[in-house]
């Protein structure tokens, strides 16, 4: 191969990497409006759940169902029509996560309220593990940290539970949108 070939490739395979790092920032960009939203829902869910706890379904599904709104407002916002059909793909993902804490109770039916609980955080921490392994290194450390999250609430009694994970996994997915904003 000649020496501008070779010059040639190489720069090609630099673009090809500012690209993937460009499309890595316009990502994590997106995706912090999405935590931000899913922290206050779940803090203010896990809240409820121990101040009201008679209401536990109607406040789920309200807070649910906001989020839900809200964050496919959020995507439809942010995709200025650069990727068809995102609002689907969003509530198709949306979806499925809440299908699968769905199904998690109807199968292992009877669950301790936070074991039931447990599963749909968890599951969002795997998904951010998998995620983070195509090429979005943040992903990882945050999938770990809420999974690790999760882990610790198990082995706390049901009153702190509740209120550690509306801190907790709540606050962490706020926090983590406020960091993943400055890239």
């Amino acid at each position: 191969m000649s020496d501008h070939a070779e010059e040639a490739a190489r720069a090609l395979r630099e673009i090809a990497l500012i690209n993937e790092r460009a499309a890595g920032f316009q990502d994590y960009q997106a995706e912090s409006g999405q935590l931000v939203l899913w922290g206050l829902v779940h803090i203010i869910g896990y809240a409820l759940t121990i101040l009201a706890p008679p209401f536990f379904l109607l406040t789920w599904f309200s807070v649910l169902s906001f989020g839900m709104l809200v964050g496919a407002w959020m995507a439809r916002r942010s995709n200025n029509d650069a990727i068809p059909g995102i609002v689907w793909r969003y509530v198709l993902v949306v979806g499925s996560i809440l299908l699968f804490v769905i199904l998690i109770h109807y199968l292992y039916y009877p669950l301790q309220p936070e074991h039931g609980a447990l599963a749909g955080p968890v599951f969002v921490g795997c998904l951010y593990l998998i995620r983070g392994a195509q090429f979005r290194p943040r992903y990882i450390f945050l999938g770990v940290t809420l999974i690790l999250v999760c882990l610790i609430g198990h082995f706390l009694p049901p009153f702190w539970f509740w209120w550690w994970m509306s801190l907790g996994f709540g606050g962490g997915l706020l926090l983590f949108g406020l960091w993943l904003r400055r890239y």
